[in-house]
């Protein structure tokens, strides 16, 4: 199956990896770091394609499924986020907020 998402499935696989804790002790850490160490177009790339899979209906257990099966997310955002279509605007405002 191609992977309609692969800058967000490289974001996910290099900073949301079953270790980030050992890179950050926040999430928001993680995502400042991709930030800070991508230039300009990864970083855009992501963002689009964050703002694609918001716009697909996606039921919260849908949406789970999809960042932890066929993303290679390992962080359970359930325990800080009230659903995944939170998480994923927060990280576009993180995001936003650490633009170099």
């Amino acid at each position: 199956m191609e992977n309609k998402y692969p800058e967000l499935f490289q974001f996910f696989g290099c900073y949301f990896h079953q270790d980030w804790m050992c890179e950050s002790s926040e999430p928001d850490g993680v995502i400042r770091a991709f930030v800070s160490e991508s230039t300009p177009q990864p970083i855009e790339a992501v963002r689009k394609e964050i703002l694609t899979l918001l716009m697909i209906d996606f039921g919260e257990e849908e949406l789970r499924e999809f960042l932890m099966d066929d993303m290679p997310c390992n962080y359970c955002y359930w325990m800080d986020w009230a659903s995944g279509e939170m998480w994923l605007k927060h990280i576009l405002d993180v995001m936003s907020r650490t633009d170099p």
